[in-house]
C-alpha cells in the first residue's frame, strides 16, 4: 500500500521525532510516499507551488491518506482537503 502521510510542516517541529517514528513503523509494510516529512534534516526549501505540485502527484499516486493534524498547519496545507 502507498501512504501519504500529511503533517504540519511549519508548525509540528516538537513532534518531528514522533512523526519519525510513526513513519518507519509504516515503512515496515508499507511504501511512505512522504517520509520526508519525517525528518526535518531533509526539509528543502520549496516554493508553494512546487510543494502543490509535488504533493498532488503522490496523493494521486496513494492509496491511504494518514493527516496528523494535532498541530496547526502554517502551510500549504490544502491538498488533502
Amino acid at each position: 500500500m502507498k501512504i501519504y502521510f500529511a503533517r504540519s510542516i511549519r508548525g509540528g517541529h516538537a513532534d518531528v521525532g514522533l512523526y519519525h517514528r510513526m513513519i518507519e513503523y509504516l515503512k515496515q509494510e508499507h511504501t511512505v510516499l512522504t517520509e520526508h516529512v519525517g525528518d526535518l534534516s531533509l526539509q528543502e526549501a520549496a516554493t508553494d507551488v512546487e510543494v502543490y505540485t509535488q504533493d498532488t502527484v503522490w496523493l494521486r499516486e496513494s492509496d491511504v491518506v494518514i493527516d496528523e493534524c494535532s498541530n496547526p498547519s502554517l502551510d500549504v496545507g490544502y491538498e488533502p482537503a
